[in-house]
């Protein structure tokens, strides 16, 4: 199946069915845009920088473990408000 969420028209609105197939979709879409999200908010990758391949690679590789160490660090020691 192809997983693409439906969207609405200003003529065709979404039925029922459809609405549902996105919520479901959505859990999953969520949980893989967001290091995207990442990358090119905070890491500004919106473009990569280098002609070479192997480069560029090594930026993403590096990119994607910094990410995975601030969510580690996030659930490991989550920041306690004061009450």
């Amino acid at each position: 199946k192809d997983r693409l969420m439906h969207r609405p028209n200003k003529h065709h609105p979404l039925t029922p069915r459809q609405k549902q197939r996105n919520r479901l979709i959505s859990k999953v879409r969520a949980a893989v845009e967001r290091p995207f999200a990442v990358f090119k908010q905070r890491y500004g990758m919106r473009r990569l920088r280098f002609f070479n391949l192997a480069t560029n690679r090594t930026q993403c590789v590096l990119a994607g473990c910094g990410y995975n160490l601030q969510r580690a660090a996030a659930v490991l020691f989550p920041v306690r408000k004061p009450a």
